[in-house]
Parts: structure tokens; sequence; C-alpha cells
């Protein structure tokens, strides 16, 4: 239900963008004829740069850029990091842009990021109380042992850092006169949805003795976690698990400021945004417990699950910001390889861990880039 609402604004926007008239199509909405342009689709054209100019002027038509990320992401706050001292962790995503600029100085981009990590756990190896189950070997029971059936040992894991974000952005752009050093401003206004899903799992294990026998319920024989026992007759795996959905909708202001030396392209943008945050909580929890007859060469006489699920949401309010340097290097007339470095702070207002109260908690990406672009 998170997702609903950010969505249905979007597809109202872009429904009433595409109502707008055709003699205001080039200036306010962003759908435009593919053959506009009459692109020549010589790609690999020679670059034309003279060592005593700023260079060609700034390309108009469709333009694409991809970036590969290599980003550091912070932590959440206390426990569901363990409390642990380093700040984050550093995994990899993508980075895409298309768009196209106008010969009246105007037009529309449209950006999409995906950030599939990171993936930042403590694993244990636990071995259970009974190895070795004499009924799963050969003569008793000629079929292989099943290991989801009954594993003979557990993986615990810790979630330290585990995360994906996403980001879909359509802006508005301006191309403002050339400054007398060669450079150019390019202001923005645009509509943005971003995703961020913070993953958490704890996995406990004890064993522990059956209840006694008493007259009174639950009876004799049954599971007893208030008496734990290294040598008891039962075993638990406890695994809570939580994902903690951040559904982010809203607008943003920002530029680019550019200019071309040489071969190389020099720029820096700027984002500044404003978002609703639209929360969901998903908590589970799952139990396994196993009772064998004994410790030493010992067979399971049953097993037993339970799980549990919750939901709960809320509401908050994001700002923050992105900052981006880039320099690129024209390999032909439309082609340029480039690389750089970004940052970007989402202030407050993100929710993390396990419990809905940790709803208004900031995050960070920062690292470097490395891609291409054409006709940019």
């Amino acid at each position: 239900m998170s997702l609903i609402r950010p969505f249905a604004w979007l597809a109202a926007v872009l429904a009433l963008l595409g109502t707008t008239s055709s003699a205001l199509a080039q200036q306010h909405q962003p759908f435009i004829d593919p053959a506009y342009f009459h692109p020549d689709f010589q790609f690999f054209a020679p670059a034309e740069v003279s060592a005593y100019s700023g260079g060609e002027p700034a390309n108009i038509g469709f333009y694409l850029d991809y970036d590969r990320m290599f980003l550091n992401i912070t932590r959440g706050e206390g426990e569901p990091s363990l409390f642990s001292p380093y700040q984050g962790d550093f995994t990899y995503g993508n980075r895409y842009e298309l768009g196209y600029m106008t010969e009246e100085d105007t037009g529309w981009q449209m950006v999409a990021w995906n950030i599939s990590g990171p993936s930042k756990n403590i694993f244990l190896f636990q071995e259970r109380i009974d190895r070795i189950n004499d009924d799963d070997d050969p003569p008793d029971d000629p079929d292989p042992i099943i290991q989801d059936r009954n594993p003979r040992r557990y993986i615990l894991t810790d979630s330290l850092n585990t995360a994906k974000f996403g980001s879909v952005e359509v802006n508005k752009t301006w191309r403002r006169k050339e400054f007398h050093n060669g450079s150019i401003f390019e202001p923005l206004v645009g509509l943005r949805y971003m995703n961020f899903l913070d993953k958490y799992r704890r996995d406990t294990y004890t064993r522990f003795n059956e209840t006694p026998a008493l007259p009174n319920p639950p009876g004799p024989g049954q599971p007893n976690p208030g008496d734990p026992n290294v040598e008891g007759e039962y075993e638990q795996l406890r695994q809570d698990l939580a994902k903690f959905e951040n559904a982010m909708f809203g607008g943003q202001l920002g530029f680019r400021y550019f200019g071309q030396r040489g071969h190389w392209l020099l720029s820096a943008e700027m984002r500044a945004f404003v978002m609703q945050n639209y929360q969901s909580l998903y908590n589970t929890t799952f139990i396994r417990q196993t009772r064998y007859d004994g410790l030493e060469g010992s067979d399971v006489e049953l097993e037993l699950h339970s799980r549990a699920d919750t939901i709960t949401g809320a509401n908050e309010f994001v700002f923050g910001g992105e900052i981006r340097a880039e320099a690129s290097y024209e390999l032909t007339r439309d082609i340029n390889l480039r690389f750089g470095a970004m940052f970007m702070d989402l202030a407050r207002g993100i929710g993390r861990g396990n419990r809905i109260n940790m709803n208004d908690q900031d995050v960070q990406m920062a690292g470097v880039t490395f891609g291409f672009t054409v006709n940019r």
C-alpha cells in the first residue's frame, strides 16, 4: 500500500503533461518526436576541438549517460548495526540518464538509480545437538539426507548493514547564456521518487529441557524455553526478520554547471529535494523447535514450527541533497568517457531496523563513478 500513493501522484502529473496543447509541447511536456532533431548518427565522427578555444558549442538533441557507481552507504543507528564503530559499507550501483536539449535552450531529462546493497552480515557456525541421525542412513533409510528437512548445522546470521536503494526523477531543464569564460549554467526543477529498503536479521540458537511431569498444563514433555540447558532434549532456532521500506515522493531544484577545456568537459551538479516518506515495516518471527531422544546417537522425535507476521506504517518528512563532480574526455564528436565523485545526503526521516519508532534516521552515500556519455 505504501507505493500506491506516490505512483498515483506521478501518473496524474504525467497524464496532465500529456494533455498539454501541441503548441506548447516543446516547452511544457517531456514527449517529443525523435525525428525533431534530424540526427545524422555519426557518433564516431572526429572531435571538433581546438587548442585555442573552449571547443565546440554545447550539444543539442537527445543524450544518454551511464555511470557505474562504487559507493559507501552508512549503517543504521544503535542495535540494528550492533553498535558498530564503523560508519558504512561499500557496494556497487548503476545510474542512467536520458534527456534532450532543444535549440530553444530548454529540455527534459529522466534519471534512474539502482543500488543493490550493501549486504554486510556476521555469520556464526552452530552445530546442532545431533549431527548424525541414524534414521537417515542406510540400511535404515536408503534415501539421501535432505538438508532442508533436518540440516545438521545452522549458519546463524546477524545483519549489520543490508539495504537497497532506487530512484527515478523527471526534470525540466533550461540552458542559460554562455558565460564569458565559456562555461554554461543549466538550472532544473523536477519530481523525484526514491525507495530505500533496509533489512534486519537476528538469529538465535538455544537448548533447553522439557517441562517436568506436573499435573497442570502444559503437561510433561513440552518444550520449556525457560529452563536453558546445553544438555537438554530440545533445541530452538529463532529468526527475527524485518524489512523497513521508505517510499519517498517529492520535488527538487538543482543545476548543472559545465565547461569544456580542450578534450575535457568538466561539470558539477547539485540537487536539493524535499519529500514525503510513506513508511512500511514488515516484521517476521520464525521459530523452529526440535526434540531429540537423547544427546549421543539420538534421533529426531519431532519438530515444531511457528511464524508470526506484523505490518506497521508511519509517515515522515525527508529533505536532503545530492552533489556530483565529473570530468569527461571526448573520444569522438559524440562519445565521452568520464569519471567523478558524488555525495547524497538523506538528512532525516529514514526508517531502519526492526522497530517503527526508529523511523527518523539519516543516510549518506558517497563514492566514485565512472562511465560514458553520448551527445552530452
